[in-house]
């Protein structure tokens, strides 16, 4: 079974287009939050209190379907989970509800795990640790 993150965003003025909608930066800005709290979850962080990271989760796609206009005030719950996993990759499928259980927007990232040895050149796709794929519900 899928491990699910769950966490509510509240829509800020900043976070919206002059039009007073969500501009479609903010819901990746929360994306990428929300694959950071799912992976903490699962006790798979990032450890770079010794420096640089040198075995992570990039993103290497992303996309976001917008279903429909969300405005300043409004409180969103953000449903995370892994959708799909590879050998070296994962996706992680987020779904934005409001208050009602209307969808908002559905978003994907796209992920790999990897590891460096030198810069950031040197990044290479490594498959994902057994333990954090399990914590993970795969």
């Amino acid at each position: 079974m899928a491990l699910v993150s769950r966490h509510e965003v509240i829509v800020e003025w900043g976070d919206c287009d002059p039009a007073g909608i969500v501009y479609y930066p903010s819901y990746f800005r929360w994306c990428d939050q929300a694959s950071h709290r799912l992976l903490a979850a699962a006790g798979a962080t990032h450890n770079t209190r010794g420096g640089p990271w040198t075995e992570g989760t990039p993103l290497v796609a992303a996309e976001c379907a917008f279903k429909r206009a969300s405005q300043p005030g409004e409180k969103l719950s953000v449903e995370s989970h892994v959708s799909r996993f590879g050998r070296s990759s994962f996706t992680i499928t987020h779904v934005f509800r409001d208050m009602t259980g209307d969808i908002a927007a559905e978003g994907t990232e796209t992920r790999i795990w990897a590891k460096k040895t030198d810069g950031v050149r040197s990044l290479k796709a490594v498959p994902i640790p057994e333990e954090v794929k399990q914590r993970l519900g795969g």
